[in-house]
């Protein structure tokens, strides 16, 4: 009987009632380079959207990116504007620089981080290796901040690793980078994850911000401070 009431629920309403529900909330990172200070980075996911805080770069207030628009939106606090561009152009005009692809390969090993269990990637290019421990439930990695008006990270291509997960359910929790011989180049290891609401109005700009001209201005050396790699 209890069997019978089961099927006859789950038909009732469907296989969506049981899919997981889609992470909503913050995750924070750590990234460390060989030189400079440990930064920090803010990741907070609302359905299609993700908007990316660097609370050490004081030129700018986020990036909020909209993947169902392909639409990135760049905040700059300072001048209480913001800007939009195509999320499309900017995957194109990197791509063309980028060269190969990275390969991506499971070892089978895991670990749980911050209650997640993440399953260890080796992702090889051009001879250097960067090891990922992805986690599912957390959604896609839309990547780190990147500001193709130029300066510091957000002005470089997106990583070979991070190519490598466009469109995978699978969000890394720790990325450590190694060059040829080995050595520990870069490290980005998530410190928190809160799963909350978050409300709309952060996946917007503020009402009295002003919308920049793209054809009128640049701004080079915006959204410096990253931690290079």
């Amino acid at each position: 009987m209890k069997k019978l009431l089961v099927c006859l629920v789950a038909a009732a309403v469907g296989p969506a009632a049981f899919a997981a529900t889609p992470f909503e909330g913050k995750v924070t990172f750590k990234m460390t380079a060989p030189r400079g200070a440990p930064q920090e980075m803010r990741y907070a996911i609302k359905g299609d959207k993700v908007r990316i805080e660097m609370p050490g770069q004081q030129e700018m207030g986020g990036m909020i990116m909209d993947t169902s628009k392909r639409e990135m939106l760049v905040l700059m606090d300072a001048q209480r504007m913001y800007m939009v561009m195509p999320m499309g152009e900017v995957t194109n005009a990197v791509a063309e620089k980028s060269g190969p692809e990275a390969t991506l390969e499971k070892t089978g090993e895991t670990e749980k981080i911050l209650g997640y269990t993440a399953e260890k990637y080796i992702s090889t290019y051009q001879g250097s290796k960067t090891e990922l421990w992805l986690a599912e439930g957390l959604g896609s990695f839309t990547g780190m901040a990147k500001n193709p008006m130029g300066g510091g990270r957000g002005g470089s291509a997106p990583k070979a690793w991070e190519r490598s997960l466009a469109g995978k359910p699978l969000f890394p929790l720790r990325v450590v980078d190694r060059d040829k011989s080995g050595k520990e180049s870069f490290r980005m290891e998530a410190t928190s994850i809160d799963k909350q609401a978050l409300p709309d109005g952060m996946f917007t700009p503020p009402a009295d911000y002003q919308k920049m001209d793209m054809g009128g201005m640049m701004m080079p050396g915006m959204m410096r401070g990253m931690p290079k790699r």
